[in-house]
């Protein structure tokens, strides 16, 4: 079966359904008859029948006769460009313009070649025939000016690179050499029988590509390494599949140039014999511009939302383009087993949740890998290279079957692995994990919980590693996982946020959520000063805090006490940080809250009222304040100096002499 150009069908895409929203998960994943006919073709004499694929020979014979370029060199082009296909190209990398039709012309190129081919630019971007008759012109020309030699397929090189689209000088080279001269090589049917007769034999003497060590994270790859990369702040949890809308040369050089600000940890070549690795794993590439949101990806993953997804993926690319309609078996196993190594290292499962396509994240301006992609059989050809890896023993198996793991997390999604500092072992389940040490035992961990923990990335975090199960909390609301050094609590109304260390112990000491706080509404913060750390809480609708600073270690804050320092400025208020958690008073019923510069008091008859400086001294002069009662104002100005009104008199402070007058 061929497709328009003639390209022999490599995969099942044509008959393929799925667009790049769906969320099927791998174990349910229906194969088609078609699609069980393609996964049994060999894909090596697969890759044969696409590069010998006679449809398109005419074309290049009559192109390569009009501009006096070797038909099999045109061919090798079109191969190496696009499988023979008429593409549309689109942005994948800023700054790197698409290319269009069988040859891949950029559209500076392409509106050269049409010039010098006598067509126009149009018929040059959409006519397959005008394509070909473009590039060789541009072939043709190219030789001539650069004084090329005509009669040994290595002296077209220089003119190959001029055409390739490709800015990085070794990227060129590698296009000409260990691409197009390499199909050449490895023949391309009657064209290449063709050129052999007329005495343009490639040579089989070419010196061999460069020696490249292995990928450090996956030793079938070559490490070919970017600059463009930062640290990851959190660990990894889904990969992103991407298409390079160029061919593979061409993304890998782009990729590892340091200009062009972009990178991927991986890209895998159209025929599948050689995958790039281009950063390291644990790093942070910059391969995707979106902000992670769950509703683009079924709702999945929600504790991600407003990350950048470049934090927590890992980027393959695909030599290839979003608009082509097939994929070489090739690509499609090697791509496969480059996912099964990804998600069994790092406990991804292996579905459309967390193996998800470029353009469902960022679907504003990308589309890629394309409405073709075929995504039953890859994540089938993932799940086929990882075998029976997937097996439960020891502890956490006995965990797995204490806490009904077949109901509660689902299918086992990888193999027992070791976590990344070393320490402690897990598996990962469709709906959880479990994560076992020799000083913690094996604990569950799973839901918004899970994505929590993750999110402030795992046992590398500040929390540690589990310690008990997900639980429920004393007071029937909220489920809770403690940590070595921390606990994640959830509710519905609140959601999953970690508490730890000493802002943890004081929530501890109050009665955890039995408190007057309630639960956590954020994780730990850094405050807007940067001295101080919180997290804040609620209980229905009281919103309270805690705060702590190494001076003024942590202090609990609530109320409408709470409620008047957020509205005097927080810390950075004339207040400064709580010195103490709120207290009742001791001469009438009410509360007080007690911070660096100052006091706020509360009573449900006056609100709450804030005191400092020489006016709070006399205040707290024996016996002033029952004299007095609760504050009925703040200071204000006054004649020399400045007042505050009390529930039975006044505190006026001369601020000339310093003197404070009591007034009833």
């Amino acid at each position: 079966m061929k497709n328009r150009h003639g390209m022999a069908v490599l995969t099942a895409t044509l008959a393929l359904a799925q667009a790049c929203g769906s969320n099927e998960t791998p174990q349910e994943l229906p194969v088609s008859a078609v699609e069980r006919g393609v996964q049994e073709m060999d894909p090596a004499r697969a890759e044969v029948s696409a590069r010998e694929d006679s449809a398109s020979d005419a074309l290049f014979r009559d192109a390569g006769q009009e501009f006096g370029v070797p038909p099999a060199l045109l061919k090798a082009i079109a191969f190496v460009q696009t499988r023979y296909q008429m593409v549309e190209g689109a942005e994948e990398f800023e700054g790197r313009p698409a290319v269009f039709g069988m040859m891949a012309l950029t559209e500076e190129l392409l509106e050269e070649g049409a010039k010098r081919a006598g067509v126009t630019a149009e018929e040059a971007r959409s006519d397959a025939r005008s394509n070909v008759r473009a590039a060789a012109a541009l072939l043709s020309h190219h030789s001539m000016r650069l004084g090329l030699g005509r009669n040994r397929a290595a002296d077209w090189a220089p003119a190959v690179e001029a055409i390739s689209g490709i800015p990085d000088a070794q990227g060129r080279r590698s296009f000409s050499q260990d691409e197009v001269l390499r199909v050449l090589r490895l023949g391309l049917g009657t064209l290449s029988e063709e050129g052999a007769a007329s005495g343009l034999a490639p040579e089989e003497g070419q010196s061999p590509p460069p020696q490249l060590l292995a990928g450090p994270d996956y030793a079938p790859a070559v490490w070919r390494p970017s600059p463009n990369f930062n640290a990851r702040p959190m660990g990894v949890r889904m990969v992103i599949i991407h298409t390079c809308e160029s061919s593979y040369a061409g993304c890998w050089s782009w990729l590892t140039n340091s200009t062009s600000g972009v990178s991927a940890h991986y890209v895998v070549r159209e025929d599948g014999n050689e995958v790039s690795q281009l950063v390291r794993d644990g790093s942070r590439g910059w391969h995707i511009g979106a902000t992670f949101d769950c509703k683009n990806n079924g709702g999945v993953e929600c504790g991600l939302n407003g990350k950048s997804a470049n934090d927590f993926t890992i980027g393959i690319e695909h030599g290839g383009y979003a608009s082509q309609t097939v994929w070489p078996g090739g690509q499609l196993d090697a791509s496969a087993r480059l996912l099964c190594d990804i998600t069994r290292d790092h406990g991804i499962p292996r579905d459309r949740y967390h193996v998800v396509g470029h353009g469902q994240l960022q679907p504003y301006n990308r589309t890629d890998p394309g409405a073709n992609w075929p995504w039953t059989d890859y994540l089938n050809r993932a799940n086929a290279a990882c075998g029976t890896g997937c097996v439960l023993k020891g502890d956490i198996k006995a965990k797995y079957d204490a806490v009904n793991g077949a109901v509660l997390l689902g299918k086992c999604q990888t193999g027992e692995n070791t976590t990344p500092d070393g320490v402690g072992r897990y598996n990962a389940f469709e709906r959880g994990s479990i994560y076992w040490t020799p000083a913690t035992g094996a604990h569950v961990v799973h839901g918004l919980i899970r994505d929590r923990w993750a999110a402030v990335n795992w046992e590398l975090g500040p929390l540690g590693y589990p310690i008990t199960d997900e639980m429920t909390a004393p007071d029937g609301v909220g489920r809770y996982n403690h940590f070595q050094k921390g606990s994640i609590y959830w509710t519905p109304e609140t959601g999953a946020w970690e508490v730890h260390g000493f802002i943890r112990q004081k929530w501890e000491s109050l009665g955890w959520e039995r408190s007057e706080l309630g639960y956590p509404t954020t994780g730990e913060m850094t405050a807007p000063d940067g001295v101080g750390r919180y997290n804040h809480f609620k209980k229905g609708a009281v919103l309270g805090s805690i705060y702590w600073t190494p001076a003024t270690g942590a202090r609990e804050v609530h109320g409408q006490i709470r409620a008047r320092w957020e509205a005097l400025g927080w810390e950075r208020s004339p207040l400064g940080y709580p010195v103490s958690d709120e207290e009742n008073t001791s001469f009438a019923p009410g509360k007080v809250g007690r911070f660096q510069g100052g006091h706020i008091y509360w009573s449900s008859a006056t609100g709450a009222r804030w005191l400092e400086g020489a006016i709070l001294q006399k205040y707290l002069e024996a016996g002033v304040a029952q004299t007095l009662g609760f504050p009925k104002s703040e200071a204000y100005a006054v004649s020399g100096g400045r007042r505050v009104d009390f529930e039975r008199g006044a505190l006026v402070h001369n601020t000339s002499t310093g003197a404070v007058t009591l007034v009833q």
